[in-house]
This record gives structure tokens, C-alpha cells and sequence, in this order.
């Protein structure tokens, strides 16, 4: 190094391989992990060194020379940091294209052995930098979302939280290391973005499983919706996908039995306050500002005509699938 600065300085001829010196530095520090900012330090500290040793030993003459000469020497020396530092950072943007690169295969190995290969999980682990038998929480996001996502993501890895983000299929990914604790946080940082967070997966092998919930309740989430959706709150949107014919033949036969019904989108209204709400007729009444027995009229004369119950459980459940239907259907929404 320091022969290539003195070759510049007196204008001597620069050997090809001498040339590179600079380059093979900075690339050389970049695979080492050297910071940046240490890089650019040690390359300025060391000719300071030499400079500072060069002065002690000049006489008088030679002194004034080099002070003379130093804008141009620093000068070289500066061109000398820069190089170093633009092979820098070319080589890293590498790495981490590279590391990221391989990231993303390996998840992609972990969802598609389903995580019951236990070897692909142990190496997508130690790629990932993900404990095996951590405890993670999955969330996926909606292309039109991504950029809050991705801040969401800076913000939880910014307090030293552990995480894998990625593209996959329907939108992007978020795989977040969290405790019972931390989950509120976690909670916190997606609390305006419309993304579907699966329960917590217990062990990096249940993240598949995880992912494909997430990816069920984020499309059952109504288009309207801010905020995440979670499968306690998701879970009949969810189901009600997973079987549409038999939710869609629901709907349809409460449809026929409440097709010449002028009061029909009463019935329904009631009904599905009734089920939506804690289940009780004093509730429904206050909220549907009518009285109770007015209620369970209501709620009687849906029975008789459609046969469905919805005080019993297992009929609100099938009322409950048929409004989840995909189309609406006399009022059915």
C-alpha cells in the first residue's frame, strides 16, 4: 500500500497488479466483516503513522519540502481511501445480495419440506440465524401494504429483534422471533397495516404451517380492513373459504326458504346480532332498539321458516358459514 502512495507521489511508473492494491483492500475487509467506518480509519491512521515518522526524521530541508508537497501527498492519500472504499461497498451490496439470496432458497427448502425434514430445518436455521426451537410469530402482508411492512421490520430489528422477511406468493412475508411478552409489541408495530399474523409457531419446523394460516386469513380479510387479522377474529372467514360449496349451499337454502319474505333482511339483521353479539336476547334487543320479545319473535318466526335455531349452537354455527357465503343472496351479506 504504502509503496503505491510513494510511486504516485514521485511519479513513477504503477504496476498493474500495485494498481489494485486499493481494491483488493477494500474487498479483502468487506469479506472480513470490517466495518466500513474502521476501514476508512485504519487506511488514514496508518499513513498519519508513517507521515508523522517521515517529519521526525527529515532535516530542516527535507521538513519544509513535505509540508510543502503534503496537499498533494493527502490528496493521494485520499484517492487511495476512496478506491478502498468503493470496492468496499461493491463487494458488500454483493454479500448481502448473495446472503440474501441464499436466505431466501432456504426458507423456500424449509415451506416446501413442510418442516419435516430435520435436517433442512437445522440448516435453514443456521442460515436464517434462527434458533430452531425458538418461538416465532408469521405475518403476511398485501403487496399495496409492503412499504409499512417494511418498516414495521426496521422498527422490530432496529431493537435487536430477530427476523426473516421475504417475497412469497399473494404478498410479503414476516417471520419475527417474539416471547408471550413480546408478542404485544409485535402487535403494536403492524397495528395499522392490513396483514393476516398466524398463532405463534413453537419450533422453526411449525413456521410452515404457520405461513399457510397466515396466507388463509389474509384472504378471508375484507378488503376494507386496516389492521391485522388474527384467527380468533378470522377463523369463520377462513373456514367458510376452505369449504365455499358447502357455505354457498347454506346460503342458498336459507335464501329459498326467505325469498318471498318481505321482512326477510329483519330476520337475517336479528339473527346475525343475536349471533354476533354474546348471544343473549336482552343484548340484541338494546342493540337493535326494540324489545326482547320482539326478539324472539323474530327469532322464532326465522325457525320456522328456514328450520334453523340460531339460540342453539350448532344452527348459529351453520347461519353464522351461510352469511360468510361468497355472493350474496336475498339480503344475505
Amino acid at each position: 500500500m504504502f509503496e503505491l502512495i510513494w510511486r504516485r507521489i514521485a511519479g513513477l511508473e504503477v504496476g498493474k497488479d500495485l494498481a489494485e492494491v486499493s481494491y483488493r483492500v477494500g474487498v479483502r475487509r468487506a469479506e472480513q466483516g470490517v466495518s466500513l467506518s474502521e476501514v476508512q480509519a485504519a487506511a488514514n491512521r496508518d499513513f498519519q503513522i508513517v507521515w508523522e515518522a517521515m517529519l521526525a526524521e527529515a532535516d530542516e530541508d527535507e521538513a519544509a519540502t513535505l509540508l510543502h508537497e503534503a496537499p498533494a501527498i493527502w490528496s493521494i492519500v485520499d484517492d487511495h481511501t476512496q478506491r478502498i472504499t468503493e470496492a468496499y461497498r461493491r463487494r458488500s451490496s454483493e454479500l448481502d445480495r448473495l446472503s440474501g439470496d441464499r436466505r431466501r432458497e432456504w426458507f423456500r427448502r424449509l415451506l416446501k419440506c413442510n418442516g419435516e425434514r430435520p435436517d433442512v430445518v437445522q440448516n435453514a436455521a443456521d442460515v436464517l440465524q434462527l434458533p430452531a426451537d425458538g418461538r416465532f410469530r408469521v405475518a403476511i402482508a398485501h403487496r399495496d401494504c409492503a412499504g409499512r411492512f417494511r418498516d414495521a421490520r426496521d422498527a422490530l430489528t432496529a431493537l435487536r429483534w430477530s427476523c426473516h422477511y421475504q417475497e412469497v406468493e399473494g404478498g410479503d412475508l414476516l417471520v419475527i422471533q417474539s416471547t408471550l411478552e413480546q408478542d404485544k409489541r409485535v402487535m403494536n408495530c403492524l397495528s395499522e397495516i392490513r396483514c393476516a399474523i398466524a398463532p405463534a409457531a413453537h419450533g422453526l419446523d411449525e413456521v410452515p404451517r404457520a405461513v399457510r394460516i397466515a396466507s388463509d386469513i389474509l384472504a378471508a380479510l375484507p378488503e376494507d380492513r386496516d389492521s391485522p387479522g388474527l384467527l380468533e377474529d378470522a377463523w369463520l372467514s377462513v373456514a367458510a373459504t376452505q369449504a365455499p360449496l358447502v357455505t354457498q349451499a347454506l346460503a342458498d337454502r336459507i335464501q329459498c326458504a326467505l325469498e318471498n319474505v318481505q321482512d326477510a333482511d329483519v330476520l337475517i339483521e336479528t339473527a346475525r346480532t343475536f349471533c354476533e353479539g354474546d348471544g343473549t336476547v336482552s343484548r340484541t334487543a338494546s342493540e337493535l332498539y326494540c324489545h326482547r320479545n320482539t326478539v324472539l319473535n323474530r327469532l322464532e318466526r326465522l325457525r320456522s321458516l328456514t328450520g334453523i335455531d340460531v339460540r342453539r349452537p350448532r344452527d348459529a354455527a351453520s347461519f353464522l358459514f351461510a352469511m360468510s357465503a361468497g355472493r350474496p343472496a336475498g339480503g344475505i351479506t
